[in-house]
């Protein structure tokens, strides 16, 4: 919204647009109005009304403007609200090819052992 000579934005407007646009939405859609068609009427709605409160020429992209910066807002508030999800891990790395050599070797191995151990004390 342009700003006025003072250097202050139109006080209380925000809140106003904010209100008027819900309203625009509901009654759009009583209307029978859906999707695309639904939001620009609310938007024509909402300029013309925040027109006649600011006692200026308030234009369907102000509105626009704010309604995204309110959104933008809205989300960065609940996404800081919401708990952080586990951090993300690597997954680990495939075992090389060493790594896989060596556990065979490892369990054939115990399996000749285990197998010298049976055969030990079964002659025993």
């Amino acid at each position: 919204m342009p700003t006025p000579p003072q250097g202050t934005p139109d006080r209380g407007l925000k809140p106003f647009i904010l209100a008027i646009h819900r309203e625009a939405l509901v009654t759009a859609a009583a209307k029978g109005l859906t999707g695309t068609l639904a939001q620009v009427a609310a938007l024509q709605d909402t300029a013309s009304l925040a027109s006649a409160r600011a006692g200026r020429p308030v234009t369907e992209e102000e509105v626009m403007r704010l309604l995204l910066r309110e959104r933008r807002a809205r989300g960065i508030l609940e996404a800081a609200e919401t708990v952080p999800a586990a951090p993300v891990r690597k997954p680990s790395a495939a075992p090389s090819r060493f790594r896989l050599g060596r556990w065979r070797t490892v369990a054939l191995g115990m399996a000749r052992v285990s197998s010298a151990r049976v055969a030990g004390k079964a002659r025993l």
